[in-house]
């Protein structure tokens, strides 16, 4: 059996789903006894009372003008009889077993048999009287008794228990109505339990299959519960977590590459300035060279040396800053005031290169906490590849302003930049290929870690006066 949850896609929740099936089986309980009721009459009518219909005239119908044929029917199974009496009220006929000892009645007796009243010991029994004629048209009374305590005042049959005879009819009549009510009754909630736990199961069982196609480590799945509100919000919960452990097995593989080309790049760039340094160390230890060779020599030490240094220092910087449990020393300060004396520092070098400066540095404060150190070397870092990287008379955009609650820098120039690095440019190691720079090529990866660990992103775009145009975003927290 199929069913269709769709239509209670982010409708229904479970407890309204719980109201429902509550609702659902009081409307069950009430077509189980509807059902029972009318089941049970009819086997009743058929099996038990064999088609004999009971009613206020229907005892009549068991009379016959010969006294042998008279039927006695269903009385005998509640321990009624009858009898028939003569002009003068005196008994003549018995059919059944008699339980009193009248022979012969008189008015009253004939009344309180018809009357309604309670059971006693006076009054025990009830029923009906019927004037008849015999075979030759003579009068005669027809009468029944039954218990009192077996009649309603409707003059319908009660069983109980009072004898073993009316205990069988009793068992016959109502434990086939009970037993006709326990069948419905299973078989109703047997079906409907059926159901209605379609509907948590079936979304469970998609939901089980997800989680063992998720253990597989198949960052693909997702799973598609279609059901109640809370188990949809699960499948949203679950699907979020599998697309953020996909992020985060993504950004692992890429950073397990970036590692390994880092300890590459690393052992390159260290292997040729130690190389030097031990190729000129042996020089002056072993060979016969002038003073003049030895001064250029220690030179080329010193200078190898220095650039390993600086190179082993931007690697702890690097590898400082990815360690996610490091924080910036943050403190409030005035960020475009303080901008421009980091611009000032560098001025004496933009007019060395004889930049053209466009200076656009607001001079409203932008007041924010950020770490002093960490954001000097992350723009002296752009600064610095700006002077080596771009020839003089280069126009150098420089800019500083606060837009929808964020602090933007723009450095550009009107230089071009080479397209090999153009989408990798804040990678560790990455240097153009025409560059004849000493730098590490760490720099710029510095930087961006610096600006992130703000919170904020810097990118690498153009516009229409700068070719290149570094801007860096940093939200404005006090």
């Amino acid at each position: 059996m199929k069913i269709n949850l769709n239509i209670l896609k982010k409708k229904l929740s479970i407890k309204g789903f719980l109201i429902i099936n509550y609702l659902v089986t009081f409307l069950i309980l009430y077509l189980v006894l509807q059902l029972s009721y009318t089941s049970s009459s009819f086997i009743s009518e058929k099996f038990i009372f064999k088609n004999e219909h009971i009613g206020r005239t229907s005892f009549r119908t068991y009379y016959n003008k010969d006294f042998n044929k008279i039927k006695l029917g269903f009385l005998s199974d509640i321990d009624g009889w009858e009898e028939v009496l003569d002009q003068n009220k005196k008994v003549i006929f018995i059919k059944g077993k008699k339980k009193d000892n009248i022979m012969k009645y008189n008015e009253k007796q004939l009344f309180d048999l018809v009357s309604i009243n309670d059971y006693s010991p006076k009054c025990p029994f009830v029923g009906q009287v019927f004037m008849v004629k015999g075979k030759h048209g003579e009068p005669y009374i027809f009468l029944y008794k039954i218990d009192r305590r077996k009649i309603s005042y409707s003059l319908l049959y009660t069983p109980n228990f009072y004898t073993k005879k009316d205990s069988i009819f009793s068992l016959k009549s109502y434990g086939l109505l009970y037993l006709i009510q326990f069948i419905y009754l299973i078989i109703g909630i047997y079906i409907y339990s059926i159901i209605s736990s379609k509907f948590i199961t079936n979304p469970l069982k998609t939901f089980i299959d997800s989680i063992k196609s998720f253990k597989k480590l198949n960052y693909k799945t997702r799973a598609d519960i279609k059901g109640l509100r809370e188990l949809q919000e699960v499948e949203n919960e679950f699907n979020e977590m599998v697309l953020k452990l996909n992020m985060v097995e993504e950004e692992n593989k890429r950073i397990d590459a970036s590692k390994k080309r880092l300890l590459v790049d690393v052992s390159h760039d260290l292997k040729t300035p130690i190389t030097s340094i031990q190729g000129f160390s042996k020089l002056l230890l072993e060979e016969n060279i002038t003073p003049e060779q030895e001064k250029k020599f220690l030179k080329i030490i010193y200078s190898k040396a220095v650039y390993s240094t600086a190179l082993i220092e931007d690697l702890f910087s690097l590898s400082k800053l990815e360690d996610s449990e490091f924080l910036p020393s943050l403190i409030e300060l005035d960020f475009t005031e303080w901008f421009r004396r980091l611009v000032a520092e560098y001025f004496e070098e933009f007019k060395n290169k004889h930049f053209e400066l466009d200076l656009d540095i607001s001079e409203h404060p932008v007041l924010f906490k950020f770490d002093e150190k960490l954001m000097k070397r992350a723009i002296s870092n752009i600064f610095n590849n700006t002077l080596t990287h771009n020839e003089d008379y280069t126009r150098l955009k420089i800019g500083c302003y606060l837009k929808d609650n964020n602090a933007i820098l723009e450095i550009g120039s009107s230089a071009d930049i080479d397209e090999t690095i153009k989408n990798t440019i804040f990678e560790p190691f990455v240097k153009a290929e025409s560059s004849s720079s000493s730098g590490s090529g760490l720099g710029l990866a510095i930087t961006k870690k610096i600006i992130e660990k703000h919170g904020g992103n810097i990118k690498l775009t153009s516009s229409e006066t700068e070719k290149i145009l570094f801007t860096i975003c940093i939200p404005v927290k006090p």
